[in-house]
């Protein structure tokens, strides 16, 4: 019966931590609109204004229509960016705040403005970053109208500035992430989603045992019961860091002269060396002879394995 509690409760502080990983590391929740006909009278309804979000979308002939519905007054945020990959054309986007008339409020000038290089962590991808505005806004309805010379081209919108990553929106990530590599950023999805995979196994269990761990220092009752949820979190440990394992060399085959990855490909290495070396320290744990330091540089790596490899595929 208290291997069964043992259990359960293992899987929810597993979860726990992937989320809060998540969490950790993203700034936007993402949306995925591309496709979408807009106007004004049928626009992208965004909700929560003020909570950061990333709209991400492209123009097909006619500009793309935005709107926010609020009964309070609110801090309104708008920064417009544009896709900088290989085989993707930069085409700046300009943007208008409008009123329910058609009024323009504020606008985002995108061809006369300097567009720096930006690069966002969670997704791993590099934009150009253009324009951005804050304002204070009295309740009502606003539209913002995305649109160029050409109304061609992927762009990305980000709005609102209070960071906000609940459970529900991590969920959602998990699937959102890899479409839009696919179709925003023509990343192959199979790829991502296998990767991400392994390593939500491989470090949702590391980090699990690590937290234990640490709590372990100070009791021996602790410390057999790490021994016990190692076990347990072993088979999914290592069925992640053999799925990691096997994306990263076809990923490597694809491109074995990509610097970053060559050095990726040794941390992971050690990454390996380190999690059957632990293994073996798990098996004869004592209070006295915690493996701290070496499960701290396993983590360490394991971030550092996660980071690289978002940039590379």
């Amino acid at each position: 019966m208290k291997s069964g509690k043992i259990s359960s409760s293992i899987i929810i502080v597993t979860m726990l931590v992937l989320f809060i990983s998540i969490s950790a590391v993203a700034a936007h929740q993402p949306r995925l609109e591309t496709g979408i006909n807009t106007s004004m009278s049928n626009p992208i309804i965004i909700e929560n204004p003020e909570i950061s979000q990333a709209f991400y979308s492209t123009l097909h002939g006619s500009p793309d229509y935005y709107k926010i519905s609020s009964d309070v007054p609110f801090k309104f945020y708008l920064n417009l960016l544009v896709p900088q990959s290989p085989g993707i054309q930069a085409d700046f986007v300009s943007a208008q705040v409008l009123d329910t008339n058609g009024n323009i409020l504020l606008t985002l000038n995108g061809t006369n403005s300097t567009w720096e290089p930006y690069f966002e962590e969670f997704g791993g991808d590099y934009y150009l970053k253009g324009p951005e505005v804050t304002e204070q806004l009295p309740a009502g309805d606003y539209y913002i109208k995305i649109f160029n010379a050409e109304n061609q081209g992927k762009y990305n919108i980000a709005v609102g500035e209070t960071e906000s990553f609940p459970i529900d929106e991590s969920l959602k990530a998990l699937v959102t992430i890899p479409l839009l590599k696919e179709q925003f950023f023509g990343k192959p999805v199979t790829n991502l989603f296998l990767e991400f995979l392994g390593l939500i196994f491989a470090l949702g269990s590391t980090m699990v045992l690590y937290f234990m761990l640490i709590k372990a220092r100070k009791s021996e009752e602790i410390t057999q019961l790490t021994i016990k949820v190692y076990s347990l979190l072993k088979p999914m440990m290592w069925i992640g860091i053999l799925i990691t394992a096997v994306v990263w060399f076809y990923v490597m085959y694809k491109d074995p002269f990509n610097i970053v990855g060559i050095v990726n490909s040794l941390i992971f290495v050690v990454i390996l060396l380190l999690s059957w070396y632990n293994g073996r320290k798990f098996a004869t744990i004592q209070l006295n002879k915690l493996p701290l330091f070496s499960m701290t540089l396993l983590v360490v790596l394991w971030w550092l394995f996660v980071y690289a490899s978002i940039a590379v595929i």
